[in-house]
């Protein structure tokens, strides 16, 4: 078996709580390794070993993350995926994948570079 992929969250907010967090924790192909949380540290009481960032661009930055969910407000989702995919991580958009279509083509371009 390969490693886990190591992947970092973009807020821990709903969707995480119940349904990212809890995937990645019990799936073995992935490590829950950080989260953005920029004001409380409330994933430390169920994942106490995760990092947590004050920011995206923190998150981004660390550079054995290999995979960002963006789960973010739907307006943040074209901007963080970008930054994400320029930093060579693999990514994941909540839905809607961005606002318009040129946002959309822009991404899968990134990613396909």
């Amino acid at each position: 078996m390969s490693a886990p992929i190591l992947t970092g969250i973009c807020s821990f907010g709903y969707s995480t709580k119940v349904f990212h967090g809890p995937l990645l924790a019990v799936n073995p192909n992935f490590k829950f390794k950080a989260v953005v949380e920029r004001h409380k540290e409330e994933s430390k009481e169920k994942y106490p070993d995760l990092t947590i960032y004050k920011s995206v661009d923190e998150l981004v930055n660390d550079e054995s993350i290999e995979l960002i969910i963006v789960n973010t407000p739907n307006q943040t989702h074209y901007e963080f995926a970008k930054k994400a995919l320029l930093a060579n991580k693999h990514v994941i958009i909540d839905k809607p994948f961005a606002a318009t279509v040129e946002e959309c083509e822009e991404l899968i371009q990134l990613a396909k570079e």
